[in-house]
């Protein structure tokens, strides 16, 4: 178990040097090119609410994408990093209006839905949730930041909720090693491809 964690955190570490490296205006580039092919796959595929993570240290940006969503009609909702009553941090879905009104900056400086004017959404209303992360195999496995938020509210969506990941190419490996708790996402889309 022990070496498992281990790999897994050398591997996040490696590719997080690899992603902090790329500059600031390709990393917009190729979100623009990403995130167009998330919204594509919501028209397609008759998505109305859909959970997304707000980008931060050189992640695939979603402002737009949220913007674009909101503005066609979709609902939206972030996720807030909360304590349970089992004493454990989660996370849930808060419904905004507003990408830049009902949010403020919240856990590790992530910009997180106001829960005073953003409204929880049941995990089960979820039509599609864009997940975050750092490394991804073409099994469509993912290595997180280490503290199993998504891995946890995954399990609390629909069977037919789509899971899908935007990453940069330079974030796909040959394979992620995995243990049993870990939920692999439907789709991956990269600026390339759609795994």
């Amino acid at each position: 178990m022990k070496q498992m964690i281990d790999s897994k955190s050398a591997l996040r570490e490696e590719i997080l040097k690899k992603r902090n490296a790329v500059p600031k205006n390709e990393i917009e580039t190729l979100s623009r090119v990403i995130m167009q092919k998330a919204a594509d796959l919501c028209k397609s595929a008759g998505i109305k609410l859909i959970m997304c993570y707000m980008d931060f240290r050189n992640e695939v940006m979603t402002g737009d994408f949220i913007r674009q969503c909101l503005a066609s009609g979709k609902r939206v909702a972030l996720p807030l990093v909360e304590r349970g009553t089992d004493g454990r941090k989660n996370i849930s879905a808060y419904e905004i209006k507003d990408e830049q009104r009902d949010v403020s900056p919240g856990t590790y400086g992530i910009l997180e839905p106001n829960p005073a004017v953003a409204k929880l959404v049941k995990p089960t209303d979820i039509d599609l949730v864009i997940v975050p992360g750092v490394v991804f195999d073409e099994e469509k496995y993912r290595i997180g930041y280490g503290a199993g938020y998504y891995d946890r509210f995954l399990l609390k969506v629909r069977p037919d909720c789509i899971k899908a990941a935007p990453a940069f190419e330079i974030q796909i490996v040959d394979k992620v090693p995995r243990e049993e708790h870990d939920i692999p996402v439907d789709i991956i889309i990269t600026e390339k491809r759609i795994i």
